[in-house]
């Protein structure tokens, strides 16, 4: 009988999907047109009218959206509501599978790692070439 299996925690999909922006942020930085989220993040209550603010005030397009990145990941919603507005927007969708990619990659990482050496160890004993039942050899390798 197998472990149950982990689950992550609202705090490690937050630390999760915080990682998953910095991945992204270069490439994020060259496509998203920051001005386009402004309203639908403000009415979620993601950006104040004093951020949107500080964003506008920045000098470049990739300077914008590398402030509006900074302000998402400050907010465990952040990430899923920018992509909400990519959604809503229809312009950009592309983006959409990029960034839940990679929120897919980095989940499955976490959870290997909260897994840790007895999922290691079961894999060792279940690839082992005197194919005895796991419990056998479960009970060799505990009694030794």
């Amino acid at each position: 009988m197998e472990a149950p299996a982990p689950s992550l925690t609202e705090e490690d999909l937050t630390e999760v999907k915080k990682d998953a922006l910095e991945n992204l942020r270069v490439y994020l930085c060259e496509k998203i047109i920051a001005e386009r989220h402004f309203d639908h993040l403000r009415a979620k209550k993601i950006l104040s009218r004093e951020d949107t603010e500080e964003i506008s005030c920045r000098t470049s397009s990739r300077k914008r959206a590398g402030k509006l990145l900074d302000y998402l990941q400050e907010n465990p919603r952040g990430l899923d509501t920018l992509v909400e507005s990519i959604r809503r927007e229809k312009t950009q969708n592309f983006l959409i599978q990029k960034i839940t990619d990679e929120v897919l990659k980095l989940r499955n990482i976490k959870l290997e790692h909260l897994k840790g050496p007895q999922v290691q160890q079961l894999r060792a004993l279940r690839s082992r070439s005197d194919h005895q039942p796991l419990q056998v050899q479960l009970r060799r390798e505990h009694s030794v």
